[in-house]
């Protein structure tokens, strides 16, 4: 059987237990530290025991079925299925230094645009020097010092070559 069949069809199924047991973020947010947890080979054991109880016993039937390798496509699945289902926008933001603030200031921004909830994932990037860069589904806004010297660098370039050509 085909590996994104797979885990389509088990993601399905982890969405519909998860709503009979009223516990579809609990399950999101699992999903999220168990997926994270099996890449990075990070405390696996440490991760299953905070689980919650529909997420352990949704992991009991993946092994029990020999599922395990589709488990990261799996959790994945589910996230996908469970924003489509609640209308939760992904966003990606990157900054030159930690900072939350901002990540709950873009999204309050956000909502007043009309979108109903955003699910940002951060990541720090030091190249950046200052500033963020922001992306929302297709969209995106570079508020970065990086990309403000790099766009005044290739003005100054285009003014010099102009004057070279003149002069």
């Amino acid at each position: 059987m085909n590996a994104g069949l797979i885990a389509s069809r088990y993601a399905s199924a982890l969405l519909l237990f998860a709503s009979e047991t009223h516990e579809e973020r609990r399950v999101y947010d699992d999903a999220a530290a168990l997926k994270r947890a099996v890449l990075e080979k990070d405390d696996v054991p440490g991760c299953i025991k905070k689980l919650s109880e529909p997420m352990q016993r949704f992991l009991a039937l993946v092994i029990r079925n020999k599922r395990v390798e589709y488990l990261p496509a799996i959790l994945h699945d589910y996230r996908v299925l469970y924003r489509k289902e609640k209308g939760i926008t992904r966003a990606w933001l990157t900054t030159a230094t930690e900072n939350p603030e901002l990540a709950e200031k873009l999204a309050e921004l956000m909502k007043l645009q009309g979108l109903t909830e955003v699910d940002f994932k951060t990541e720090v990037n030091p190249d950046l020097i200052g500033g963020f860069i922001v992306q929302v589904e297709d969209k995106r806004l570079d508020a970065s010092t990086a990309s403000q010297l790099k766009q005044i660098r290739k003005e100054l370039e285009s003014r010099i070559r102009k004057n070279r050509n003149h002069g």
